[in-house]
């Protein structure tokens, strides 16, 4: 089994999905891991960022994601993907959205230790948590061992009550909530099809720690 599994998952689109999963995967990279990300949406926005970001003048074509990539929209994912990883790997899976990929979706969580759903802290993607929550209640049948679930609140107005609000009311409906929150910047808004910079980095180490605390110590990330 891969050192650490996760997938990004959410019941619709436009969740911060992709994103979360690509800022990880440079973070873990960049601390010496390697990586494995699985582009597992079938309208493959994660490879073709990838595709856009080798075309940088700036970076080698290698260097703009600089870990192994794999699409795989597959309902059988959680088999090939384990044909696929090494025993070393970070693996991690942009999951589609389980309202039109549900079989796929499903597929990613059967396969990862820890299922990460994004989530702005807004009532209405609050409540929309609750369908996500169902369906990893229901593959728990289908796995060898229960799945971690967390929430990663993300696009999250700086100095604003809504962060500390909507962490409350996760945690009272049972949730997981990671430490670290996403602000909303332009930096993370903006990346698509560019290679990830430096700057804004630091809060995505941070959501990495989270990540490594709720497993088996994978040591530090470092800065």
């Amino acid at each position: 089994m891969p050192a650490l599994s996760v997938a990004l998952l959410n019941l619709k689109p436009g969740t911060g999905k992709t994103t979360s999963a690509v800022w990880l995967a440079h973070i873990f990279a960049q601390a010496g891991r390697t990586v494995l990300l699985v582009d597992a949406d079938p309208s493959g926005s994660a490879l073709e960022w990838s595709d856009l970001a080798a075309m940088d003048p700036g970076l080698p074509p290698r260097m703009a994601f600089p870990f192994r990539m794999v699409a795989l929209p597959s309902r059988s994912l959680h088999q090939r993907v384990a044909e696929i990883a090494h025993p070393e790997d970070v693996v991690i899976i942009d999951a589609p959205q389980l309202e039109d990929h549900a079989g796929i979706a499903r597929s990613a969580m059967r396969y990862v230790d820890e299922i990460l759903i994004p989530c702005a802290p807004s009532p209405i993607e609050i409540n929309r948590t609750t369908p996500v929550r169902d369906e990893i209640n229901e593959v728990e049948a289908f796995r060898g061992g229960p799945a971690r679930a967390s929430v990663l609140l993300n696009r999250c107005i700086a100095r604003a009550h809504s962060t500390t609000s909507a962490r409350e009311v996760l945690e009272g409906l049972g949730y997981d909530v990671l430490r670290t929150a996403v602000p909303r910047r332009e930096v993370y808004a903006q990346s698509f099809g560019v290679p990830i910079p430096e700057i804004g980095r630091d809060v995505w180490r941070g959501v990495a720690h989270d990540l490594i605390e709720r497993c088996v110590p994978l040591g530090k990330v470092p800065s």
